[in-house]
């Protein structure tokens, strides 16, 4: 019984923790929040850590956030906690995407997702599925990103807001790249209008930056930038100064 009551709290508190890395509040009083919050608990609560790589990632700081996110991992894997571990490496993919390493986003999220099928973790496997499709797209090879991408809607419910964000998103870049603007620009509105019934800024300024990049893919540079300074926006509100970074970086490599 003890176990079981653990694990709901473990689940109630990685619950809460994640809510604060990915909603609205400036990130310096997300990790003051996170820090407190850890310290109160008087136990072994990693999703607290797991929270604090992410928000140390938005904010560039990619060593400590890799740091933190590794030490998190060494004590969930000593505690047995291998479901958890499985789920969390959704955090590595992001440090790895923001610091502009897709070789090693790829390599993450690869082998997360064969952590979570060996787990049979469906539901958590599709967001990863989606996550290694991206890392995929950033390594130019399309064909297997799209197969990823496929494989990340089949696993994924309707109701499961960041699967279908990112699926959506890999469609309408991949469907641009194909020549099917209409479809692309249909695919990337759809993500973007999913996006904003969501609080998190940085969710939202991902959508931007993914129309920026099927619009330029469709040969609207003037458009594009536009959707490039909204993602930025939306990065800034939440003092995510990584996340601007990189969107910048990633424009900049853009070509048609």
């Amino acid at each position: 019984v003890y176990y079981v009551v653990f694990l709901g709290e473990f689940a109630e508190a990685s619950g809460r923790a994640g809510d604060v890395a990915q909603g609205l509040a400036a990130i310096d009083e997300a990790l003051q929040w996170l820090e407190n919050a850890r310290a109160e608990s008087g136990a072994f609560q990693p999703g607290f850590d797991v929270s604090r790589a992410t928000l140390l990632a938005y904010l560039g700081r990619f060593d400590e956030a890799r740091s933190v996110f590794g030490e998190t991992v060494n004590q969930m894997t000593e505690r047995g906690f291998t479901t958890w571990v499985a789920m969390s490496c959704q955090v590595p993919w992001q440090i790895e995407m923001l610091s502009g390493d897709p070789v090693a986003a790829e390599r993450v999220a690869r082998q997360g997702c064969e952590l979570l099928e060996q787990l049979g973790e469906r539901a958590w496997m599709s967001t990863v599925a989606c996550q290694l499709a991206e890392a995929l797209y950033s390594l130019g090879r399309y064909e297997e990103a799209e197969e990823w991408t496929l494989r990340g809607f089949e696993l994924g419910g309707s109701h499961d807001v960041l699967t279908q964000l990112m699926g959506l998103q890999m469609r309408s870049k991949l469907l641009a790249r194909s020549g099917d603007h209409s479809a692309a620009v249909s695919a990337a509105e759809q993500a973007d209008n999913l996006a904003a019934t969501t609080d998190a800024w940085v969710v939202h300024g991902d959508a931007a930056l993914n129309l920026a990049e099927v619009l330029y893919l469709m040969g609207s540079p003037t458009r594009a930038e536009e959707e490039v300074q909204r993602a930025i926006r939306h990065y800034e509100r939440r003092g995510a100064t990584g996340c601007v970074a990189s969107a910048r970086r990633v424009a900049a490599t853009w070509t048609i």
